[in-house]
């Protein structure tokens, strides 16, 4: 599946240990799986990595950075607090933040909970009074996971983040933990390679192995497949006469979420034919039954009730984004052959209350 979740009643650290090693990560209160991700206007799969503490050594230029904030300003470990300080570095990195995010530190930690199954820590660095980076991290028992690091943009010449997931990294070594899961890359270049200089990497692969990430292979990921099909499809549809528009669907997880999910649109890249009577008609690739798609779907009037998470503005504001939840009508096609979408695309186009894409 493209995505799962799963809500621990009760989690102990060896256990904890287990779930970061089988390729899932934490979301508040929830663990997840996850392989896609829309953000700066495109498709990108998901790539698990973590670092082997056994082998971490800060670099020359590591540890200069680390003497540059220790010499000036204060560093403290502790258990996770969150209080108005934080919060205010959070409010700026949602500013910052590509994706969904929780509306407050205090909702991303615990959701509302008055305490979760997760041994959660942080890294404070204060100039004075003036707390100006604070970062999050879990503890199992063999390992640790890197949460989230906030910093107070006026001091971004300190590279507050790099160093908070140093600290963090020391601490692992410090009390004996031999892996540490700073979280996730994308199969492209992305803004989340700052982690890959922590140090040598392993990567979680499709087989469910740890392999060095030297040797990942970008066209072998679940996103690459998709555009591939994508792209046949497009090219298909146009050669057609039609004018297809092909959007990104940030929401498509919902899909895979609680007792309604087979209500949601599910498709991370749907390819827009047109209107009729029925609403939008879709096509899209389905990457787990490797098949073709061709539905109609309908926006979700009561959409606020399903998320509690907020988009970012890239998504209100980017052209790329199918930005609203989407309900399924009737299916056409599921699990078809590129030939068999378009003959039914064909065949729509010749409906006379077919309305297409706008030219521009």
């Amino acid at each position: 599946m493209l995505v799962q979740t799963h809500f621990p009643r009760s989690l102990s650290r060896a256990r904890y240990d287990q779930y970061l090693a089988s390729g899932w990560f934490r979301g508040s209160v929830m663990l997840y799986k996850m392989d896609l991700l829309c953000i700066d206007e495109k498709l990108f799969s998901v790539v698990n990595i973590r670092m082997n503490l056994e082998q971490f050594s800060p670099t020359a230029r590591q540890r200069k950075t680390m003497r540059r904030v220790e010499n000036r300003f204060t560093v403290t470990y502790g258990h996770a607090q969150p209080n108005a300080n934080k919060e205010a570095l959070y409010a700026q990195h949602k500013q910052r933040f590509k994706g969904f995010i929780h509306n407050t530190l205090t909702e991303y930690l615990s959701a509302g909970f008055q305490g979760t199954v997760f041994d959660t820590r942080e890294v404070c660095v204060y100039d004075g009074d003036r707390l100006i980076a604070v970062s999050y991290f879990d503890l199992g028992e063999q390992s640790m996971a890197s949460l989230l690091g906030l910093y107070d943009e006026a001091y971004t010449k300190y590279s507050l983040g790099t160093y908070t997931l140093l600290k963090e990294a020391e601490y692992g070594l410090r009390t004996g933990r031999k892996w540490f899961y700073p979280g996730y890359i994308l199969d492209q270049q992305s803004g989340f390679d700052y982690k890959l200089k922590l140090g040598a990497m392993e990567h979680y692969t499709a087989n469910k192995r740890w392999a060095k990430l030297e040797n990942f292979k970008p066209n072998t990921t679940t996103s690459y497949h998709i555009r591939k099909a994508t792209e046949s499809l497009t090219e298909g549809l146009t050669e057609l006469g039609m004018n297809p528009k092909t959007w990104l669907y940030p929401y498509f997880s919902m899909g895979y979420m609680g007792p309604w999910s087979a209500f949601f649109l599910r498709l991370p890249v749907p390819v827009e034919l047109g209107h009729d009577v029925e609403g939008m008609l879709v096509a899209g690739f389905d990457p787990e039954s490797q098949g073709y798609t061709l539905m109609h779907i309908h926006p979700c009037p009561d959409a606020s009730q399903f998320l509690n998470m907020e988009p970012s503005s890239e998504f209100q504001t980017g052209e790329a984004y199918l930005n609203h939840l989407y309900q399924t009508g009737d299916t056409l096609l599921a699990q078809g052959s590129l030939n068999e979408v378009l003959d039914l695309a064909a065949r729509w186009a010749q409906r006379p209350d077919a309305l297409f894409p706008s030219c521009d």
